[in-house]
C-alpha cells in the first residue's frame, strides 16, 4: 500500500503538495499524521474537491510498503508515521524544499530544490511533463506558493516560484479562492490572542541582532496563528520574532526571521522543530511556557551568529612598504596601485602607516631620498581579525582614522577604509530599509545579496556543484573563492553564461592542483602569471590568483602581481564586469559589487572604472563598442569623452597588433558587426585599423549580406564551422588597394597562413564572380569546388546579381555533395587501364551527372562506353 503524507499541523504548501503527489502516486492513500492549520480545514470544507483524505486511525501501518513524504523529511514531525521511515523493508520517497538536516530521513528517491515552496517543485514537475491540471488543483498549489513564500515577498522566494506562479495562472488558477484563504479576516479569539502576544512581548539584543519574544496562554486550541507573527514583525521591525502559545499540552512555536544571522530553522532544530532559515516552526511537549522560553533565549545566544568582523570587511593582502624604501619609491608605488595609504614594515611587522598627503609634502620640501620610516606615523592603531565592526566603526570616528591595520601576531593580514566601512554600513542599513517597505531586493543596486538561486536556475546541477566543492577546498587551504567575470554579469542579467572563472584570493596554482587531485582531474599551470585551467569531463575552466597590474607606459602590457578580490575586480575593464560571487560554504552565491556594476546593467550603461583606464589600455575602447552593441547599452558621456582624449592623442597607435586583432575579432563575431563598425568610424577608431578604411555604401552592402548569408548558411549547416572574424574582415580588406590589404593585415599582426588565405580569398571571389554568368551547373562546381567555405560565401555575399547568388546557393546544398557511382575499380572491370585517363573519365562522368545528363549507375556506364569507347586489336 502507497501513503502520501506530509508534517504535523498541514499548511497549503503541505496540502497541495500531497494532491500533486497523487497524479504521480495514482492508487496512494491521502494520510494526514495529525492535525492541519485552520484554513486547510476550512478549504477542505468549502472548496468541494474531492480528495478522498483517509484518517490515519483507519490505516494499517504494516500494510505500508511505500511512504510518500512531501514538505517533510524530519521524522519528529510526521507522528506516528514516523515508525514506517525506522523500518528497512518501507520504500520512502521524498519530495521537499526544505534543507537538509542530520536527522532527516533518507529516501529511496528525493526531489530536495532550495526553492520557496514545495509546491513550486511540483508545478514543475507537472509542467515538465505536461501533465492536466484543473483549475482547483491549480488554484490549490497557487496557494501553496502564495502561502509559503508570504504572496512571494519573504527573502526565501526565488525566481523558480514566481515562474511558476505564472504558469499555474495560465492552467486557471483563481486568485480570488487565494486571496480568501491567505487574507482572511482576524476572528474575535484571534484578536484577543494578537493582543496577549502583543502586550507580553520581550526584546533581547543578541550580536546586534534585535530579537522579539512573544508569550500566551490559551486553554483551547486554536488553528493557524503564524499570520500573527507577521502582523507583529510588521508592527515593530526586528530582525526576527518568536511566537511561544501554550496550548492543552504542548507550546507551539513560530518563527519568522529576514536577518541572515538568524537562522530560525537552525535555533528550533533542537525543539524538533523543521523550515527554512526565515520561516520555521515547532510544537513542543512536556513543557512549560516557561521553560520554553527561557531554553530558547539559550539557545539564541548560542546560535545566532555575530555580526560582520575585521575578517569579514577588510582588504587583504594590503600593499606595503619597507621601512628603509626613500619617500620617492612610497611616491611611485602609491602611483602604481592606486593607494593613498601605504603600511610601513619592519622585519615583516608593521612598523608604521604613511599618507599620500606626508609624501607629497615631503617631495615638496626636497627629501625624495629619505627613507619612509623618518617620516611616518608610527603610533598606530589596530584592530585584529575578530574585532566587531562597532568597535571599528567607534575607532574610525572618534580616532579620525582613515586606514586601521588588520593585526594578527604583529603581521598585518589586512586593513579597513572608510570605504569599505561604510560599504559594510550601507548593506545593513539598505537591507533594512527594504525589509521595512517591503521592496524585492533587486529593486534596487545591492551590496552582499545572495544570487545563489539564480546560480542553480541558470547553471546544471554538475557545475553548481563543482563551484561548491571549489569554495571548500579553497577554504581548506586557508583561501577565498570568487566566481568572477562574464558568468557573474549574465546571471544578474538573468542568461546562462558557462564561460566560468574562478579567481582565488591565495595561491591559485596551489588551488588548482588541489581541486584537479580531488576530482581526478588534469590541471595546467602557467607560473609565471599565477594561473591554470581546470580541466574536467563536463568543464574546462580558468583559475587565477588575485591580482592588481600597474602600467609602466600606455598601450604597454601590464605588470602583475598577487593582491585582494578588490584590486584584482578595480583592474578590469568596466562597472559591468567587476562584479564577483562568494563560493565558501558559508556564504555562498553572495554577490559583491564594489564599483557599481548592478546600477550600470539596471542602467544599460558602460561606465568605465578610472580615468587613465584608456591610456593604460586602449583595447578597452573596441571593448567598450562591443559590450554597447552586444547587450544594447549606452556608453556613458564620461567614457565617450575619455575615449575621444584616447583618439586625438593618437595612443592607438602604440598598440600591438594581435590585441587589436583580436579585438576586431570578438568584435564581429558578438554584435552587429555594420553597426559595430560604424560606430568605429563615429569614434574616429578606424583609422587605426588602416588610414585609408572608410565607411562606403559597399562596405554597408557587403557587411548587411555577409550576415544575411551566414545567417542562411548556419541555418542550413549548422554543424559546419566557418570564420566568421575572417570574412568581415575580408569585408574591410576588400575597400582597399592591393598593397594596402598587406599592410592592414601586417599591422594587425594576422597569422601568416590566416594572412594569405584572406587576400588570395578576396582575389579569388572577384575571379568566380566573373565567371559565373549564364553558366552550367558543371561550370558552378569548377568555378566553386577549388575555394575554400570561407571563399565560397564571401563570393555569395560580395554578389549584388541574384543569379549569381542562386547559383551559390545551388552549389552548396547540391552540387558541391554530388559524386559518381562508378569508381576506378568498376572501370577496371570495364576494361580500362589504370591511368590518368582514369580522372579523366571520372571527371567527365562527374560533370555529366551534375549536369543531370546521367541518373544512376547504368547512365554512368553508357556514358563511359560511349564517350570512351575501349580500343581492341
Amino acid at each position: 500500500m502507497d501513503v502520501i503524507t506530509t508534517h504535523l499541523n498541514a499548511d497549503f504548501d503541505a496540502l497541495a503538495s500531497m494532491v500533486a503527489a497523487k497524479k504521480y502516486y495514482p492508487d496512494a492513500f491521502l494520510v494526514f499524521p495529525g492535525s492541519q492549520e485552520k484554513s486547510v480545514r476550512d478549504f477542505l470544507e468549502n472548496s468541494g474537491m474531492s480528495l478522498n483524505i483517509k484518517k490515519l486511525r483507519d490505516i494499517n501501518l504494516d500494510d505500508i510498503t511505500r511512504l510518500i513524504l512531501v514538505d517533510v523529511k524530519n521524522p519528529a514531525r510526521i507522528g506516528k508515521l514516523s515508525d514506517i521511515v525506522s523500518n528497512k523493508g518501507k520504500v520512502i520517497h521524498i519530495f521537499d524544499h526544505h534543507p537538509k538536516s542530520e536527522e532527516d530521513v533518507n529516501g529511496h528517491k528525493e526531489v530536495i530544490e532550495p526553492v520557496g515552496a514545495t509546491s513550486t517543485i511540483f508545478t514543475e514537475i507537472l509542467k515538465k511533463d505536461r501533465m492536466k491540471m484543473t483549475p482547483a488543483e491549480s488554484s490549490l498549489l497557487m496557494l501553496g506558493i502564495y502561502e509559503e513564500t508570504g504572496s512571494l515577498m519573504f527573502p526565501c522566494t526565488t525566481s523558480r516560484d514566481l515562474m511558476a506562479a505564472a504558469y499555474l495562472l495560465k492552467k486557471g488558477a483563481n486568485l480570488n479562492i487565494v486571496s480568501n484563504y491567505i487574507r482572511r479576516q482576524l476572528g474575535p479569539e484571534e484578536i484577543d490572542l494578537l493582543n496577549e502576544l502583543i502586550h507580553s512581548s520581550t526584546d533581547h539584543v543578541i550580536h546586534d541582532s534585535r530579537i522579539k519574544i512573544t508569550t500566551a496562554s490559551r486553554e483551547t486550541y486554536i488553528g493557524d496563528i503564524s499570520p500573527l507573527a507577521h502582523i507583529i514583525k510588521e508592527i515593530d521591525d526586528v530582525d526576527a520574532i518568536f511566537l511561544l502559545v501554550m496550548m492543552e499540552d504542548r507550546v507551539q512555536v513560530i518563527a519568522r526571521s529576514h536577518s541572515q544571522e538568524v537562522d530560525v530553522s537552525e535555533i528550533l532544530h533542537d525543539f524538533g522543530g523543521g523550515g527554512h532559515a526565515q520561516a520555521s516552526s515547532a510544537v513542543v511537549r512536556d513543557m512549560s511556557l516557561e521553560e520554553v522560553s527561557h531554553a530558547l533565549l539559550r539557545m539564541l545566544k548560542e546560535k545566532v551568529h555575530p555580526t560582520k568582523t575585521a575578517r569579514d570587511i577588510m582588504t587583504s593582502p594590503v600593499k606595503t612598504i619597507r621601512w628603509s624604501n626613500t619617500i620617492k619609491t612610497a611616491e611611485r608605488t602609491m602611483t602604481q596601485y592606486s593607494v593613498n595609504v601605504l603600511p610601513v614594515l619592519k622585519k615583516e611587522d608593521l612598523f608604521g602607516l604613511i599618507s599620500r598627503e606626508v609624501v607629497e609634502k615631503a617631495l615638496f620640501h626636497g627629501f625624495s631620498k629619505n627613507r619612509v620610516s623618518e617620516f611616518c606615523t608610527t603610533d598606530v592603531s589596530s584592530v585584529s581579525l575578530h574585532t566587531s565592526i562597532d568597535v571599528i566603526e567607534l575607532m574610525m570616528i572618534e580616532q579620525n582614522q582613515r586606514f586601521l591595520p588588520v593585526v594578527e601576531k604583529e603581521k598585518i593580514v589586512g586593513a579597513i577604509t572608510r570605504t569599505d566601512l561604510l560599504r559594510s554600513l550601507y548593506e545593513s542599513l539598505l537591507k533594512k530599509n527594504r525589509v521595512r517597505s517591503h521592496e524585492k531586493l533587486s529593486d534596487k543596486p545591492s551590496l552582499g545579496k545572495y544570487i545563489s538561486s539564480s546560480i542553480k536556475s541558470k547553471f546544471p546541477s554538475e557545475i553548481v556543484d563543482l563551484l561548491r566543492l571549489c569554495g571548500r577546498v579553497a577554504r581548506d587551504l586557508g583561501y577565498s573563492a570568487y566566481l568572477v567575470g562574464g558568468s557573474v554579469r549574465d546571471l544578474i542579467l538573468g542568461e546562462t553564461n558557462l564561460d566560468i572563472d574562478i579567481v582565488i584570493e591565495g595561491d591559485g596554482i596551489a588551488f588548482a592542483r588541489k581541486l584537479g587531485s580531488t576530482l581526478g582531474v588534469k590541471v595546467k599551470s602557467h607560473r609565471k602569471f599565477g594561473t591554470a585551467v581546470v580541466i574536467t569531463n563536463i568543464l574546462k575552466f580558468d583559475v587565477a590568483s588575485a591580482r592588481t597590474e600597474y602600467y609602466e607606459s600606455p598601450a604597454a602590457l601590464p605588470r602583475v602581481e598577487m593582491s585582494s578580490i578588490k584590486k584584482d575586480l578595480y583592474r578590469r575593464d568596466f562597472t559591468i564586469n567587476t562584479m564577483a560571487v562568494k563560493l565558501d560554504p558559508d556564504h555562498f552565491g553572495q554577490l559583491l559589487d564594489f564599483f557599481g556594476g548592478q546600477r550600470d546593467l539596471k542602467e544599460k550603461t558602460i561606465r568605465i572604472l578610472h580615468n587613465l583606464s584608456f591610456i593604460e589600455d586602449p583595447t578597452r575602447a573596441f571593448r567598450a563598442i562591443r559590450f554597447s552593441e552586444r547587450f544594447g547599452f549606452k556608453i556613458s558621456k564620461h567614457t565617450l569623452n575619455l575615449i575621444k582624449t584616447a583618439v586625438r592623442i593618437n595612443l592607438f597607435n602604440k598598440l600591438s597588433g594581435t590585441r587589436m586583432y583580436d579585438e576586431l575579432v570578438l568584435l564581429f563575431v558578438e554584435t552587429d558587426p555594420k553597426k559595430a563598425i560604424m560606430r568605429l568610424a563615429e569614434l574616429d577608431l578606424l583609422k587605426f585599423i588602416h588610414p585609408s578604411l572608410k565607411i562606403t555604401k559597399s562596405l554597408e552592402y557587403i557587411f548587411d549580406s555577409i550576415q544575411e548569408t551566414i545567417s542562411w548558411f548556419k541555418l542550413l549547416f549548422f554543424e559546419e564551422e566557418i570564420n566568421i572574424g575572417h570574412l568581415f574582415l575580408m569585408a574591410l580588406l576588400d575597400e582597399l588597394p592591393h598593397s594596402d590589404r598587406t599592410e592592414l593585415l601586417i599591422r594587425l599582426d594576422v597569422p601568416p597562413s590566416a594572412r594569405d588565405d584572406m587576400i588570395l580569398g578576396i582575389e579569388k571571389a572577384e575571379d568566380a564572380l566573373n565567371k559565373l554568368h549564364k553558366v552550367r551547373q558543371s561550370e558552378i562546381y569548377n568555378t566553386l569546388r577549388p575555394l575554400n567555405i570561407q571563399t565560397v560565401l564571401f563570393v555569395m555575399a560580395k554578389s549584388t546579381d541574384r543569379e549569381q547568388k542562386k547559383y551559390v546557393s545551388l552549389y552548396l546544398t547540391s552540387l558541391r555533395d554530388i559524386r559518381p557511382v562508378l569508381t576506378g575499380r568498376d572501370l577496371k572491370t570495364m576494361g580500362y587501364s589504370p591511368g590518368p585517363v582514369f580522372k579523366e573519365i571520372l571527371t567527365a562522368v562527374l560533370e555529366a551527372k551534375i549536369d543531370e545528363k546521367v541518373k544512376n549507375r547504368d547512365d554512368e556506364i553508357i556514358f563511359v562506353k560511349k564517350n570512351y569507347p575501349l580500343i581492341t586489336t
